[in-house]
């Protein structure tokens, strides 16, 4: 047996024997990707919709002969039952193993960001309802559960989480993110990274988008971010550093946008220095699809695809996805100087060390399935779960007897209203498979979600319906987003989609006259490259609800009957007269498959609402970028009347009430290497069993450098029957005080702190001062990131 060959050896000593005998060529293989259509024959078919202009093309069989770094999506490309896919996937590693002169097996690749994205997945809530659950045990289970369908596929990394924290609501891939606190994200993200990968890691999770991506000039997708490091480091890559520090993340992605002129994927000070030399990073680095050619198609800094390959690859890039466009020009670079062969390979170790890690070489097949197989009702609990989690309620209008509207009783006799409210796809995320399908043009053999108009008329006695308007004219993809297209770009004349026929809203008098109460269902449809109008490249210039739903909010409140207003999608909006005059407002975000009853559970009373915000909901559009740890001038001088939120990050109502007392800060200084501890006593005061996040805030009330007016430390989700108490206590190192220098380095100042406990970021319930003594200290590349909670 060949020394590579033999498991019971060290992955150094085999990745060293393989590298020896790899020749140029099939070195340079596994630094790409092949995103093919897989056949159980053999005969892979090359997609229709290519990332660029890749010219004349090899033929598959060409291209495959070397060996592959990666098969890109082999289930999640089109819509194949899992058991056919699994066939073709193991059709082609076989062909990699048996019939390539090394056999040495690819990794595939899946979507996982809202479940794994295949035929016959669990459709999991959007990551905005992973932030809006503030539970990061919940969303570790739900990872594990994931990660589980992955590999029942044969995927062996998985493309999430995504890190990006959220400014600027107006962005479409807002709905992709967990909210705009960056700590709340790397706690979330670092338990989804667990989940994912096992302590094995053996799956890879996929860190994205690496960095700032969030940040773009107009909330536009790919456009240009203007950040210096220290907002950068401080903000931005603190749940990246998390999740690779605390998670031991196995693969990073990095964005397609430029920093300061600088594109991502060829930052050789991101990828290297920052990632591997200073976090200790271990993993892969894996292109966003296109992303390496976009240096040269889009970005301009590279000549040629061979220039792109070598900016990137040498920047620290380890394998270009979704296929080979530009690595396969890496002869070429060589050729011309810009690369050299010690630089290939260190990258290929790497990437043959992960191959052994995973057990590829051992086990490069997967066990044939069946569709009923890959789901199970542990995942679809957990996505109910978090559906009902992470659903604010914003708004519960008390009613002259002294309750509130919500819950409602089941006699209650609704009308339920809106586009939104027979539609399926309404209660996706763009990330899921059945939206992802619209931009393909495939005919979708569209797994059962119940729909909001099912959920309710299976819980209510009376339940009269009317649509009342359309979001979209259509769904279709014909939108420029891929490089290569500039010109189309520049040049396009499409017209919006967005239906503003309001013929359909008179037609609802008739349901609203019956009624009791109306539920108006408004909200976003997600869609990929403006096939919606929220998702990745469906970015918007308001926050006014698409097409003409205010209208027939506006005409169910003429009506004087008690309204309710049921939002979901990926981002907030105004709503105009409901936020004064509505009985109810509820975000249900994009709350996946089980989200419909989910919901009508909240409603009926069955479950109590226990998401918190995540995300400032600004007062209007002028508001924007608008987020709570802004800075003190943020606002302007006079503080401008458009500037602020209507509802703040870590708002939320429950049907239960809860009270805070017995505060205690244990010590008010500390040293440089120490800790605060404060507690407060939390009670469930009201007559519903229930759940709330106890937030702790700090600011530095005097550093060299300018700080944002409160930045989250900690929190915790307690949930408590009505009547019970219990302590809350939090131990807050001295290391979280941190900022970063003009030296790029991460380090705490001594001084004087506000410490605050909350119910949101403006809900401040007690302060207290503390002060850390001793000099400013930079802190060592592993510091205390965690405020760690109890409750007793």
């Amino acid at each position: 047996m060949e020394k590579y060959k033999n498991p019971d050896l060290p992955v150094s000593e085999r990745v060293t024997d393989l590298l020896s005998k790899m020749t140029l060529d099939e070195k340079i293989a596994q630094m790409g990707a092949q995103w093919l259509i897989l056949k159980q024959d053999g005969n892979h078919e090359d997609r229709e919709l290519e990332m660029g202009d890749n010219g004349t093309q090899k033929s598959v069989q060409e291209r495959l002969c070397h060996g592959i770094g990666q098969i890109t999506r082999p289930l999640g490309t089109h819509s194949v039952p899992a058991a056919e896919g699994v066939a073709a996937l193991n059709q082609l590693q076989k062909f990699l193993v048996e019939e390539t002169r090394l056999g040495i097996p690819a990794i595939p690749h899946e979507e996982c960001l809202v479940g794994l994205m295949a035929e016959g997945a669990t459709l999991f809530p959007s990551s905005l309802n992973y932030g809006h659950t503030w539970n990061p045990a919940l969303i570790q289970a739900a990872g594990k559960a994931i990660s589980a369908q992955v590999r029942r596929v044969g995927a062996r990394q998985g493309l999430a989480p995504v890190l990006d924290v959220s400014r600027d609501v107006r962005w479409g891939r807002t709905e992709e993110t967990m909210g705009e606190d960056p700590y709340l994200a790397g706690v979330l993200a670092t338990g989804y990274v667990q989940g994912i990968q096992g302590e094995d890691r053996s799956v890879c999770a996929t860190l994205k988008h690496y960095v700032g991506h969030s940040f773009s000039e107009g909330a536009r997708n790919h456009a240009p971010v203007h950040l210096g490091f220290k907002e950068l480091n401080d903000t931005f890559m603190l749940p990246f550093e998390m999740a690779v520090k605390l998670g031991k993340a196995a693969s990073v992605m990095p964005a397609y946008h430029d920093i300061d002129g600088e594109p991502c994927h060829a930052s050789h000070f991101l990828l290297t220095e920052v990632l591997r030399q200073q976090w200790g990073f271990d993993g892969l680095i894996v292109a966003d699809y296109g992303g390496v050619e976009l240096l040269h198609s889009h970005h301009a800094i590279a000549g040629n695809k061979a220039e792109a390959a070598a900016l990137a690859f040498n920047a620290g890039l380890d394998i270009e996805l979704p296929d080979s466009a530009c690595s396969e020009q890496i002869i070429q670079a060589l050729e011309a100087g810009l690369m050299k062969e010690d630089k290939i390979d260190e990258i290929v170790a790497r990437i043959l060390s992960w191959k052994f890690k995973l057990g590829l070489f051992e086990q490069p097949y997967c066990e044939p399935v069946t569709e009923a197989t890959i789901q199970s009702s542990q995942a679809c609990s957990l996505a109910y779960q978090i559906a009902c989690e992470s659903a604010v309620l914003l708004k519960n209008k008390k009613l002259s007897e002294g309750d509130h509207l919500l819950p409602l009783s089941t006699t209650t006799r609704l009308a339920v209203l809106g586009a939104t409210a027979d539609d399926p796809l309404a209660l996706l995320g763009g990330y899921s498979f059945p939206v992802h399908l619209i931009l393909s043009k495939a005919d979708q053999s569209e797994q059962s979600i119940k729909t909001l108009k099912q959920a309710f008329e299976e819980r209510f006695d009376v339940v009269a319906y009317e649509k009342g308007c359309d979001i979209l004219t259509e769904r279709h993809a014909n939108a420029p987003v891929f490089p290569g297209d500039v010109d189309l770009a520049v040049a396009q004349t499409l017209t919006s989609p967005i239906s503003q026929d309001q013929s359909g809203i008179t037609k609802t008098k008739g349901a609203i006259d019956q009624c009791d109460v109306a539920i108006v269902c408004v909200g976003d449809l997600a869609g990929l490259f403006q096939t919606g109008t929220v998702g990745e490249g469906s970015d918007t210039d308001s926050l006014q609800l698409p097409g003409v739903q205010q209208a027939l909010i506006d005409f169910a409140l003429d009506s004087g009957k008690p309204v309710v207003v049921l939002v979901t999608g990926g981002r907030p909006y105004q709503l105009g007269r409901a936020e004064e005059e509505a009985a109810a407002i509820l975000y249900g975000w994009a709350p996946g498959q089980e989200g419909a009853d989910a919901i009508a559970d909240i409603v009926c009373g069955k479950v109590n609402p226990g998401g918190r915000l995540t995300l400032s909901f600004p007062k209007n559009v002028g508001a924007v970028p608008y987020y709570y740890n802004h800075k003190l001038k943020s606002g302007g001088t006079p503080i401008a009347y458009h500037f602020g939120a209507r509802y703040p990050f870590g708002f939320g109502l429950s049907y239960t009430r809860f009270e805070y007392s017995e505060f205690e800060t244990k010590h008010h200084t500390a040293p440089q290497t120490g800790e605060f501890e404060v507690s407060v006593m939390l009670t469930n005061a009201g007559k519903y069993d229930g759940s709330e996040v106890v937030q702790l805030y700090v600011r530095d009330k005097i550093a060299s450098l300018v700080r944002p007016v409160r930045e989250l430390k900690g929190f915790a989700k307690v949930r408590l029957a009505a009547g019970e108490s219990r302590r809350v206590h939090f131990t807050l190192p001295v290391d979280m005080l941190n900022f970063t220098n003009h030296q790029y380095q991460r380090i705490v100042e001594p001084g004087e702190f506000e410490l605050m406990i909350g119910r949101s970021s403006t809900d401040i319930v007690f302060h207290d001062r503390v002060t850390v003594t001793g000099e400013t200290r930079i802190l060592p590349q592993q510091w205390r990131m965690v405020c760690v909670v109890s409750t007793e």
